[in-house]
């Protein structure tokens, strides 16, 4: 490997993934973290990758005007909010350019010409003090905290910045008790989850084993002793959540947390109750949330005589007011709590247009292929890996429109490459700022037959 130290780098631009990108003298792609674009920093030389150099900052020679001082004390440290250091509107700016940047370099034509579609992100209502939930290593010391970038190594913490205020409360009581450290020794993660409708705080600890009934005494203590916590849950590799249940200590087991919608203007008058089971899946930024749903809303320009399809529906985030203005409306989902519980909310809405089927997507998509099946419109909210070998089948049962809803720009490329192959056209790109302070991207696509 090319020695090299405290080398003079200009950063040309952020690309995805969070880092400014640079170039050495032979035309050799660097990458480093922590800097802006415009900037011109010393940096050394950590390894040799196949496509580009990881180097780290050693300098900032010269700041750019959008540099702010990042109020985080663990900031660099830990492995997340890596663009504290961004200034909120160069965050906004960087995140349009990232998915400009991407669609503008893919070999397909049709994805380069959708460039000038990409909206200005949406702004989130917080840029801290956002998150519903926390999910926290514990170290060998017992301490909850989050790993180093790209390592296993545990920051200890006892706050985090981008935590809804409950959160942080609730972190820094657990951890003046006597219990919860008794329970950290067999404790591997700590999830915080704030409950929007009592405004408390569930605990959810991943043991190294099943726990034992000194293990629900122990979180029977935390709940006698901290109003704050509303339940203290045990999960693991060979069990589902539980906690403390009726008995000695007069607990009751209860998992589900409950978010409040307000009406969406145009579309429905009615406040959406949506339940989660804990350890399920709910988006982390509950006011961006709402923007994010009005903007499917938006989208699928859904009416009386729509139907819908919602796949990796989850419990109902965007199938509950949808449903409340379409004729019928089809989730699918792989995960049975995220289904029981879209059920559950389908059923308190009142609505009787909806089902609800728990089945691997790529395969419940090509059965509805081969039965002659179609929709109106379809969304697809897929994971971070996206959505892959799915476009002809969807090809197949969409009738007019396709929104798909991203959360990482590389593998919405990718899938748009497949999809614009098959037959539907881009005709909107809205980015979604769900979470400041990082470089990760919402984004929000509709396609149209």
């Amino acid at each position: 490997m090319e020695k090299m130290s405290d080398t003079l780098f200009k950063i040309e631009k952020t690309v995805n993934g969070g880092y400014g990108l640079a170039h050495k003298e032979n035309g050799r792609v660097i990458l480093l973290r922590h800097v802006l674009p415009g900037e011109l920093v010393k940096a050394r030389i950590l390894a040799e990758k196949k496509d580009f150099t990881e180097a780290v900052v050693t300098e900032i020679v010269e700041a750019s005007a959008y540099r702010i001082m990042a109020p985080c004390l663990q900031y660099g440290k830990c492995g997340g909010c890596d663009w504290q250091c961004y200034s909120y509107d160069l965050q906004l700016l960087s995140k349009k350019q990232i998915l400009q940047d991407l669609l503008q370099h893919t070999p397909d034509s049709t994805l380069q010409e959708a460039v000038p579609l990409v909206a200005d992100p949406l702004v989130s209502p917080r840029i801290f003090g956002y998150r519903q939930r926390l999910r926290l290593q514990i170290d060998e010391h017992g301490q909850p905290g989050f790993r180093r970038f790209h390592s296993h190594q545990c920051v200890p913490i006892t706050a985090c910045l981008l935590a809804r205020p409950e959160l942080n409360s609730a972190l820094q009581q657990l951890q003046g008790q006597a219990a919860f450290h008794r329970l950290s020794a067999i404790t591997t993660e700590l999830e915080l989850l704030l409950n929007p409708a009592s405004s408390r705080v569930v605990c959810l600890l991943h043991l190294v084993r099943k726990p034992r009934p000194t293990d629900m005494q122990q979180a029977g203590a935390l709940l006698d002793t901290l109003p704050l916590v509303e339940m203290v849950l045990f999960c693991g590799p060979n069990f589902l959540p539980c906690g403390p249940t009726i008995g000695p200590n007069k607990y009751q087991e209860k998992t589900e947390l409950q978010l409040l919608l307000p009406p969406f203007p145009g579309h429905t008058d009615t406040v959406v109750a949506l339940s989660w089971e804990a350890g399920g899946f709910c988006q982390v930024n509950l006011e961006q949330n709402i923007q994010l749903i009005q903007t499917v809303l938006d989208f699928c320009q859904s009416g009386l005589e729509t139907s819908i399809l919602d796949l990796f529906c989850g419990m109902g985030n965007f199938s509950i007011p949808l449903a409340m203005q379409a004729a019928s409306l089809l989730g699918i989902e792989g995960q049975g709590s995220a289904i029981r519980s879209a059920r559950h909310n389908s059923q308190r809405a009142g609505l009787t247009n909806t089902i609800f089927e728990k089945s691997p997507i790529h395969e419940r998509c090509r059965t509805l292929a081969a039965e002659g099946r179609s929709f109106d419109c379809v969304i697809i909210d897929p994971p971070r890996q996206g959505a892959p070998g799915l476009a002809l089948p969807l090809a197949a049962i969409t009738r007019k429109r396709l929104v798909y809803i991203s959360c990482d720009p590389a593998t919405l490329c990718r899938d748009l490459t497949e999809l614009t192959d098959a037959g539907f056209t881009i005709k909107r790109l809205q980015p979604v700022d769900m979470f400041p302070q990082t470089h990760h991207i919402e984004t929000v696509v509709l396609l149209e037959r």
